[in-house]
């Protein structure tokens, strides 16, 4: 068991992205390795490793070279008096990334760890991310996991297994910024599981983490269509993959554009499920936020709006776009419509609220996706 002193107050973990990894993550990496065959040539190492969870993999390779490293000084100290056989550095990992600073040489390398990850345009915690620390500018990200993932390809790690947020693999703009390290990597393992498993994360903000092992390629890397085709796993037993559904994100813009129509209607920016469940949807005011909506394609938005109020999933769905049925929406168009208009007087106009039958369509579509959403999990 870790010697965990709790040190580090809520503002530091949200500015250094510190969450500490349950054992039970560090027995399921040990079997991946153990599966591929890693042997005592390889050393392992973990550049952001806190008090040294991962070290306890000594457990399953006791022959194998250990090195770890934080930023953290009172963290490596704590590694220190629990893994005295780990040669340990205090040091910015994503500043002069080079395999002499953490004394490598040539050699073989598994990199694990749970890296800190951060994304400073995220409205969770956005009060306090105040701290900003040196990054190297071929691995400079918005978000200090990315930048992570950037380093362990500069130290050119022979695998490579990490906790990240699945929104690295499953949002295209994550995947396109981490692709300096997928071009050079494969995806041979992975676990989804809540944020929930880290005691000390909000109990609110809950999303979608993925234990992932990566191997090095000499031929061609991980592409983002792969990614759409891989069928994931949680630790509860849900498969998905996100080919199988259908998204309301590939209809209309997200995004704020310079187009403007006839009536003037705005709609809140639309990144993620979880954003949306923070987030307004329609608005009445002009902001840095504000989507003009084409009124030919209002329906969608009003489906969004009706999926925000109704809609139940699991939190691996978190980051991913708004899901519907596009083959049968066309039926439900009408209904969309009135139904959410009807919540919105100000804007619409339309103040009888529709029959008792149409707001059962709308929950029975909506029922529809989510259980389609059950029956691929």
């Amino acid at each position: 068991m870790i010697n965990r002193v709790g040190h580090l107050k809520q503002s530091q973990m949200i500015n250094q992205g510190s969450f500490y990894t349950p054992e039970k993550f560090v027995r399921m990496a040990a079997d991946w390795l153990k599966k591929r065959g890693l042997d005592s040539s390889y050393t392992i190492v973990d550049t952001s490793c806190g008090y040294g969870a991962f070290f306890q993999l000594s457990a399953y390779f006791p022959d194998n070279r250990f090195v770890g490293n934080d930023i953290d000084a009172a963290a490596v100290e704590t590694a220190k008096q629990n893994f005295p056989f780990v040669r340990l550095f205090n040091t910015n990992a994503l500043s002069h990334i080079a395999r002499k600073a953490f004394r490598l040489n040539d050699d073989k390398i598994c990199i694990v760890g749970n890296p800190p990850y951060n994304d400073v345009t995220s409205q969770i915690g956005r009060n306090v991310k105040t701290v900003r620390h040196e990054i190297d500018g071929d691995v400079r990200s918005r978000d200090l996991g990315i930048s992570f993932l950037k380093s362990y390809m500069k130290l050119d790690a022979d695998y490579v297994l990490v906790l990240h947020p699945l929104s690295y693999l499953i949002k295209k703009v994550n995947f396109s910024s981490a692709g300096f390290f997928f071009a050079h990597y494969k995806l041979l393992e992975s676990i989804v599981f809540s944020s929930h498993e880290f005691a000390d994360t909000s109990r609110a903000g809950e999303f979608p983490i993925v234990m992932a092992l990566y191997e090095k390629t000499h031929s061609e890397g991980l592409s983002y269509h792969t990614v759409r085709q891989y069928r994931f796993q949680t630790v509860e037993g849900d498969r998905f993959r996100l080919a199988d559904f259908d998204y309301v994100g590939d209809y209309i813009r997200k995004y704020p554009h310079r187009k403007r129509y006839n009536p003037e209607i705005l709609f809140y920016t639309l990144r993620d499920i979880n954003a949306l469940k923070r987030s307004r949807t329609f608005i009445t005011e002009r902001c840095a936020n504000a989507v003009d909506v084409d009124p030919q394609k209002l329906a969608y938005y009003c489906y969004i709006d009706l999926f925000k109020r109704y809609a139940s999933v699991p939190y691996w769905m978190g980051n991913f776009d708004v899901p519907f049925h596009a083959g049968t929406f066309d039926r439900y168009r009408e209904d969309f419509l009135n139904l959410a208009c009807s919540f919105y007087p100000e804007l619409f106009g339309r103040r009888t609220k529709p029959s008792k039958e149409t707001e059962r369509k709308v929950k029975r579509y909506i029922q529809g996706v989510c259980g389609r959403i059950s029956a691929n999990g």
